[in-house]
């Protein structure tokens, strides 16, 4: 019996001494991302596009979800048992999303494209570099990228891990830019945890506009997708580090998947109860009155991931939308229903005119 009992300590020792050391090789491995990191300049004796007031932007935002995530999936992190669908599967997401970016901007439907959940070279994907696959069927655009989830090895779910993520956020434009940075939010998951979760950020394009009076000033595009499963005050500290970033700048335009409720928006029970999952609701005096949220409450932008999609079952709510600075009017917006065939969330697509 003592001999038993001498086998399994010894058993649980290399249990925790393997485990330990995993941790400390991914500690030294761990990504970490500077607070502020210029992702482009626009290089000397080179020219960018300026805009003017009058003029009319049409930006489209879809979190596609690593093109794993189409209407055949449940998601682990969700309630459901799964990190990713077949490889075939993947590469028809895939084709399907890339067909839908092609189509929208062939019909003049996209100035600007805001991309969440893109995969550069991630086991959940396949390896693919779906950015490469998206930018080269695209070439009519300018395009930039920021990572906000690196780890070389995610060791959930148990049963098959994540393994190797290399993922984040696009912004491809027609029009070329000043500058592209990336805005590293506050907050994070504690230790171990951050070694295999995401580092959100905030991607944004600066491109110069003449307002009536001749005057230069800027438009920030912004690619935004903020904390879903928050177990301390990370949303609340990433929504106001976009109310002082925003805070005096006239023309901006912030898009992308919020994982919040905008103001106004009235969730049912089942989005509000879930375990897994509940949306933070925006409260609109977080943000100065002069400002604009603008979304399509007649259509979901995502579905739950707790089971494959089933319109009569499946829970939804809005996540996708748009805030806007004083400069800029909204003339149009709509979540375009496709079903999630292709990823957990619809795109969303917008009209603005500069004022």
């Amino acid at each position: 019996m003592k001999r038993l009992l001498r086998i399994l300590l010894r058993i649980v020792g290399l249990v925790a001494l393997g485990f330990a050391l995993f941790v400390a090789v991914m500690w030294a491995r761990e990504w970490r991302p500077a607070p502020v990191e210029t992702v482009y300049t626009l290089p000397l004796g080179e020219t960018c596009d300026t805009l003017a007031v009058g003029d009319t932007l049409r930006v489209l935002s879809w979190n596609i979800g690593y093109a794993g995530l189409g209407n055949d999936m449940d998601f682990f992190y969700d309630g459901g048992t799964r990190m990713r669908t077949s490889a075939e599967r993947t590469r028809e997401n895939l084709a399907a999303i890339v067909s839908f970016l092609r189509r929208e901007s062939a019909a003049g439907r996209a100035d600007m494209i805001l991309l969440q959940e893109v995969d550069f070279d991630s086991r959940r994907s396949y390896g693919m570099n779906e950015y490469d696959s998206i930018r080269s069927a695209l070439p009519g655009y300018f395009g930039w990228w920021g990572f906000n989830y690196r780890s070389d090895f995610v060791p959930i779910p148990v049963t098959e891990p994540m393994g190797r993520v290399n993922s984040g956020i696009a912004i491809l434009t027609r029009r070329k830019p000043e500058e592209v940075t990336r805005y590293a939010y506050p907050g994070g998951f504690s230790f171990p945890v951050r070694l295999f979760n995401l580092k959100r950020c905030l991607l944004s394009a600066e491109i110069p506009v003449r307002d009536s009076t001749g005057q230069v000033r800027t438009l920030y595009i912004n690619n935004t997708h903020n904390t879903a499963y928050d177990t301390g005050n990370m949303r609340s500290g990433e929504l106001g580090f976009l109310n002082a970033f925003l805070a005096g700048k006239r023309y901006s335009i912030t898009m992308g998947d919020w994982n919040c409720n905008p103001p106004g928006y009235v969730p049912d029970r089942a989005a509000v109860e879930d375990e897994h999952f509940s949306p933070l609701q925006i409260d609109r005096d977080d943000f100065p009155s002069d400002m604009t949220f603008v979304y399509d409450p007649t259509t979901p932008s995502t579905r739950y991931g707790y089971e494959p999609y089933d319109p009569a079952t499946t829970t939804t709510t809005l996540l996708d939308f748009a805030l806007c600075g004083p400069g800029i009017e909204p003339v149009a917006f709509e979540t375009v229903d496709l079903g999630f065939e292709n990823s957990d969330h619809n795109p969303v697509t917008a009209v603005f005119v500069i004022r």
